[in-house]
């Protein structure tokens, strides 16, 4: 991953909240909405939502429901970009 692209993604502001209901029409519409007029975005899942070994998994998931690709994921916190 190079500097530039590293440095875009730790100015980002999360702009997506995930929080006990998951997954819901209402995310995955919010989330390609904001990636028509964004090439990235930042979602964080709230604390006790996702556990260690299901992390990888969700983000592949949500990435796949709306067209998107993780392009770096740490901890509860990801960022997706248009494919």
């Amino acid at each position: 991953m190079n500097k530039k692209l590293k440095r875009e993604m730790q100015d980002l502001k999360i702009t997506v909240r995930i929080g006990y209901h998951g997954i819901k029409e209402s995310l995955i519409k919010e989330i390609k909405d904001q990636l028509n007029s964004r090439n990235m975005i930042k979602l964080k899942a709230n604390k006790g939502v996702l556990d260690v070994s299901s992390r990888k998994i969700f983000w592949q998931e949500l990435a796949d429901k709306t067209n998107s690709k993780v392009i770096n994921q740490i901890g509860n916190v990801a960022v997706f970009a248009k494919k």
